[in-house]
């Protein structure tokens, strides 16, 4: 990831912008949303425990404390993932996670509010996320 980036930094133009956006390592909120009530249901972990996005981020600090960026700005938010229902759900975490964790007892809760919810209910993956804002520093 050090690589790359340095690559990148070797594109960019001298005080060009460089944006990173991932999630942070840490367990992920499910939730059920209805029209009426938002429920949570608990959380997805990683079975690599999240370890290539702690990579991700010592790669950043490592180009900012070489002198290659300079840190601008730093903001945290969700980005929320919806599934019609928990079949579909699963399906994307399928494709797009397959190392997440999603214990039975979480599936099981699911499961059961969906036996009383109505046609616009969601479940949903709260993934907690870091926008990065880095500034190329010319080197000479």
């Amino acid at each position: 990831m050090v690589h790359a980036l340095k690559q990148v930094h070797r594109i960019l133009r001298p005080n060009g912008l460089l944006v990173n956006i991932q999630p942070l390592p840490s367990p992920h909120s499910i939730e059920v949303h209805s029209v009426e009530t938002v429920t949570k249901v608990g959380w997805l972990t990683d079975q690599t425990d999240f370890a290539s996005e702690r990579s991700s981020f010592n790669a950043l600090a490592q180009v900012v404390a070489e002198g290659y960026f300079m840190l601008e700005d730093e903001q945290e938010f969700n980005f929320n993932v919806y599934g019609v229902n928990l079949n579909e759900f699963q399906e994307w975490l399928a494709e797009w996670w397959g190392s997440a964790i999603f214990p039975q007892r979480t599936i099981q809760r699911v499961e059961e509010i969906y036996q009383e919810a109505d046609h616009s209910t969601r479940v949903v993956l709260i993934d907690p996320v870091r926008m990065t804002k880095l500034r190329a520093v010319w080197l000479e």
